[in-house]
């Protein structure tokens, strides 16, 4: 298992390394979208650095990594969205510490937007008996986080392929490491999630269930105060024929 995900890692950052060296994608309809990038404790290097050079090389599109410690300062308000990405959900959570979550709750309910890859996701649905805990009305399907890391099939629903174009219909094959499994919730405050991609494969190792992630949720979205959160559990911008939706999912967390 350690061998299989050494292996993972390097095909992992090689791919990575391709996105940072420059993509080639057309241009966005509409102004400018100013992304944040989280990067700090918690946040996976290889997926900050990957998704940050995806977004500064889309046309239309400025980013920048942001700090935990600059978040609670009220950076996001220079912002359209903020990208959280994989790599430890609890740790992006404790960096961020109240200060944090009260200035990144602020950002949503004026209108900004949230767009979190795996570990991004699972911070979203952080949950606590506080009414603030939680971002999307959705929760894990279970506690068997630790599923596996594979090349696996996703396929975008009709308003997915609206959204993001044709080049987008049938199955996909993307990059998937430990993503969040989620089922809906019951948050009265929050409005029920809507999907863009379900999972049509799966990974099931380190004694977790079968069958559960065939036709779950991979990309969804839900409001937020003003704003806009947006889950997915796989990692787009670890595969090169997907980089291209990085950016449009950041612009569509972003409401542009």
């Amino acid at each position: 298992m350690k061998h299989s995900r050494r292996i993972f890692l390097l095909v992992a950052v090689a791919i990575a390394f391709v996105a940072c060296k420059g993509v080639c994608m057309s241009a966005e309809d509409g102004d400018i979208c100013r992304a944040a990038v989280y990067r700090g404790p918690g946040a996976s290097d290889t997926c900050a650095c990957a998704s940050l050079e995806i977004l500064n090389a889309t046309p239309n599109c400025e980013a920048k990594y942001v700090s935990p410690e600059e978040i609670q300062q009220g950076a996001l308000n220079n912002f359209d969205v903020v990208l959280f990405p994989g790599g430890s959900g609890s740790g992006e959570r404790r960096a961020l510490g109240e200060s944090g979550w009260r200035e990144l709750r602020a950002f949503l309910e004026n209108g900004g937007g949230y767009y979190g890859t795996c570990a991004g996701g699972y911070m979203a649905l952080y949950s606590s008996e506080r009414e603030e805990g939680r971002l999307i009305n959705a929760e894990l399907h279970d506690d068997a986080w630790e599923r596996g890391e594979k090349i696996l099939e996703i396929e975008m629903t009709e308003e997915g392929i609206k959204l993001f174009g044709e080049e987008f219909s049938g199955r996909l094959n993307i990059a998937y490491q430990n993503g969040p499994i989620i089922v809906p919730a019951n948050y009265e405050k929050l409005e029920p999630y809507r999907i863009l991609a379900y999972f049509r494969t799966e990974v099931a190792e380190n004694n977790s269930p079968q069958g559960v992630q065939i036709d779950s949720p991979a990309i969804a979205y839900g409001r937020y105060g003003k704003g806009r959160v947006l889950i997915c559990s796989p990692h787009p911008e670890l595969t090169p024929c997907l980089n291209s939706l990085v950016p449009k999912l950041a612009r569509f967390a972003a409401n542009k």
